[in-house]
């Protein structure tokens, strides 16, 4: 009796860790992910001051094609890499889109502090890529629970303006996965 307990509180004990392990994991992404968004407004600030648009579809499949091969080469199923890839871009696409349309109802003049596109944001972008890649690859085999839709997907406060762009982030991360249980749902 006393080993089955042992054993009980040690299989008891191996999936709080592991649960805390995936949570940790996940909201490694979440904050990668949403690290990655908030730098787009001064991506954005960049293009508005030098009249540039916001989608450049050359510069995307660049993107698209390096962080793919970082991904695959990280052992991400190609597929899930290129869902995930193309939801970030998109997401960042749409925060960039939200941004010109506000400057543009305001009439927003060139903004005074808007850091060089090659010098800082691309190598800044292209750093968070390399470790949102990392962190898909620490959370891979907890994206399809309830515990990733749990952390993922309520929309971060620095985003809370632009709650779309979240929202097909999230999507595109976590693919189709199934209803999770409301509490409210009960046994």
């Amino acid at each position: 009796m006393i080993r089955l307990l042992i054993l009980a509180a040690l299989v008891f004990s191996l999936g709080q860790s592991a649960a805390s392990e995936s949570a940790e994991s996940l909201q490694r992404l979440r904050d990668v992910m949403t690290e990655r968004l908030v730098i787009m407004e001064q991506i954005a600030r960049y293009k508005w001051n030098a009249g540039v648009p916001v989608e450049d579809p050359d510069r995307e499949a660049a993107i698209l094609q390096k962080t793919l091969a970082m991904a695959v080469g990280g052992g991400l199923n190609p597929e899930s890499a290129t869902r995930v890839v193309r939801a970030q871009i998109e997401a960042a696409k749409i925060v960039q889109h939200t941004l010109f349309d506000q400057w543009r109802k305001t009439g927003a003049g060139k903004f005074a502090e808007a850091p060089s596109l090659t010098e800082t944001l691309r190598p800044e972008v292209s750093r968070l890529s390399r470790e949102l890649i990392a962190a898909l690859v620490a959370a891979q085999h907890d994206l399809d629970g309830c515990l990733a839709r749990q952390i993922l997907s309520p929309v971060p406060g620095v985003l809370a303006r632009i709650p779309g762009a979240w929202r097909v982030a999230v999507d595109g991360t976590l693919g189709a996965t199934g209803p999770c249980p409301s509490p409210m749902d009960g046994p």
